[in-house]
């Protein structure tokens, strides 16, 4: 329990400020009072709030400076990319010429520069303000701080290094799913494998939105949780013990992330991913909730600005509802698995809706229903995708036969997406959000949450005694 609130300290600290060290030391001065919690674990707690309020100040007073909007020129490195879109491609870029700031950039189909490219860059910059609310949601999701639109674009210099190597290897890779299946299905599985969906058609891409499905391309702790669960059933119960296989499953695990960019759901996703198998290899189960919020404080403390990503924020509401409705001996009682897929999916979408209604200014109304139907499907065809994918790299056609289920699991999730999207209701726009409604919302979602864990219900029970006692 002190490493969970030494997290919940911390992060929330970093978010709240003051107001949060103040709850935080009040109430480890209260159960300190009443010998229900130990000095040294009271001191840890406090520092934890003071630690986060005091990061999270020293990094807003480095705020950045704002870009100027208009004609653009200059030379910067490519941070990740390239994905494909409708008209071309998009990349991110940074360097002196964008005062060390990341920048969304779209240009046309070629030169394709990757992750550690040098490339000169000329067109028009637009800052978030001046977009429509679908462009902002763009840049805040890719944590960029402006958009350019490239009229020319010179490569300058060749990237170097692991990451530059693994951007070159994720084309390749995103390129052969997309031959192998052409169209819509193939733009699906190189999403689900690669996170680059750019190439799905605006009919299918407007019903994944509609519908409140895009998260399945985009790479999250769902990924991870599947990939540490393949290697885990690949490798028999005397290796997982071992130190080799660590290693090998540690391994595999970041280069997937470096792979995808390292973006900051995927970095939270492995840094998880990496602590279950060393606590694996050591023999311990771990407390995932504890260690959930101590590997996200670590995460801030060494990149700071994840935490208003959106990304970040969606993927560790996302993680602690889920761990918290399943995680203990709740996950193993008589509940029937359709119960239990149905709880999962109502847990994560009551989690993001706070999030996405304060972020986005909106929520989908078949939501529920579309993930409920393909959510089973994209978890099965991403290991299937990615392993037909790596194969098809080293022989094209027993890399055609093995993608064959996961295409046809492809072209099962855009037919019920699109069915969806037609005969149920769509996006609802909630409008801008107001402080007071988005409080009230995340204390419903969250209680509604609550009310579905049978361990936290038993702490709440246990907590109100204690309460009445004093």
């Amino acid at each position: 329990m002190t490493g969970l609130a030494i997290g919940l300290a911390f992060l929330s600290s970093f978010g709240l400020g003051v107001a949060s060290i103040v709850v935080w030391a009040g109430l480890a001065m209260l159960l300190r009072a009443r010998a229900a919690l130990s000095s040294a674990a009271a001191l840890a707690i406090f520092i934890a709030a003071v630690t986060g309020a005091v990061w999270a100040n020293a990094n807003q007073a480095g705020a950045l400076v704002e870009l100027p909007s208009g004609g653009f020129e200059g030379v910067a490195r490519v941070e990740a990319g390239p994905f494909l879109t409708q008209s071309g491609q998009r990349f991110t870029v940074r360097g002196a010429s964008t005062m060390d700031q990341t920048v969304c950039v779209y240009a046309g189909a070629t030169p394709r520069p990757h992750a550690g490219d040098l490339v000169y860059l000329a067109g028009n910059l637009t800052l978030p303000h001046d977009l429509p609310d679908i462009g902002h949601a763009a840049l805040d999701a890719r944590d960029c701080v402006a958009q350019l639109r490239a009229e020319k674009l010179v490569m300058v210099e060749a990237g170097t290094g692991i990451q530059s190597r693994l951007s070159r290897f994720r084309t390749d890779l995103s390129g052969f799913l997309m031959q192998v299946a052409p169209g819509d299905t193939g733009a699906l599985l190189s999403g689900l494998v690669t996170g680059d969906d750019g190439g799905l058609s605006d009919e299918v891409r407007n019903a994944f939105l509609s519908t409140g499905t895009t998260h399945i391309t985009a790479i999250s702790g769902a990924n991870f949780a599947v990939l540490t669960l393949l290697l885990g059933v690949m490798a028999t119960g005397a290796m997982r013990r071992s130190l080799w296989f660590v290693g090998v499953a540690t391994s595999a695990i970041w280069l997937f992330a470096l792979m995808v960019g390292l973006q900051p759901s995927a970095l939270r996703a492995a840094l998880l991913a990496t602590a279950v198998l060393v606590g694996r290899w050591l023999g311990r189960t771990p407390d995932l909730l504890t260690l959930t919020l101590l590997l996200a404080s670590m995460q801030i403390l060494f990149r700071p600005h994840d935490f208003g990503t959106l990304a970040f924020q969606l993927s560790i509401a996302a993680t602690i509802a889920l761990i918290v409705v399943f995680d203990g001996a709740e996950r193993i009682g008589n509940r029937s698995w359709p119960a239990a897929l149905l709880l999962c999916v109502v847990a994560a979408q009551l989690a993001t809706l706070p999030v996405l209604a304060t972020r986005v200014g909106t929520m989908s109304g078949a939501g529920l229903l579309a993930n409920l139907a393909i959510g089973p499907l994209a978890s099965a065809a991403f290991p299937l995708a990615l392993i037909g994918g790596l194969v098809g790299q080293l022989s094209r056609w027993i890399g055609e036969v093995a993608l064959l289920p996961a295409v046809l699991m492809g072209d099962v999730m855009i037919d019920i997406v699109t069915w969806i999207d037609v005969r149920l209701p769509g996006t609802i726009q909630l409008g801008a959000p107001v402080p007071g409604a988005m409080f009230m919302l995340a204390v419903v979602c969250w209680t509604a949450i609550l009310a579905m864990s049978g361990d936290l219900r038993r702490m709440c029970r246990h907590g109100w005694t204690l309460i009445r006692t004093w």
